[in-house]
């Protein structure tokens, strides 16, 4: 399984690359929407995290622009922002889940794996 992390916090970034690779999968981080916007572009994916505060293309562009370009991977915000008009808005744009910062990992995990099972068809 792929994952894509795009996280401009370099700790945080570094911290779910780990936890996401110990437990078995392939982890693609990018710093700043434009990259992030790449490589779920150009590769495949099958989940992405994505921050909505980021340098270059915001998250919420990021996310519209690859459910333009049909890219159907499900997709966890990230964020410190915990408004209810912020999670609409970033679902409106086409992500499947909304988790505000501080989380716990063992949520983040749970969420992962119940959007992948969904995906799955399961």
């Amino acid at each position: 399984m792929r994952i894509l992390v795009v996280e401009d916090e370099p700790e945080l970034r570094a911290q779910l690359t780990r936890k996401l690779e110990a437990h078995g999968y392939s982890v693609d981080a990018a710093a700043d929407g434009d990259t992030g916007l790449y490589l779920g572009r150009e590769y495949p994916m099958d989940l992405g995290i994505i921050d909505l505060g980021l340098p270059g293309l915001n998250g919420l562009e990021v996310i519209r622009r690859l459910r333009q370009r049909g890219r159907d991977f499900p997709i966890l915000i990230l964020t410190a922002r915990s408004g209810w008009q912020d999670k609409v808005e970033g679902l409106e744009a086409g992500a499947d889940d909304y988790l505000v910062k501080p989380f716990h990992m063992e949520e983040l995990l749970a969420r992962l794996n119940a959007l992948l099972r969904r995906a799955a068809g399961w």
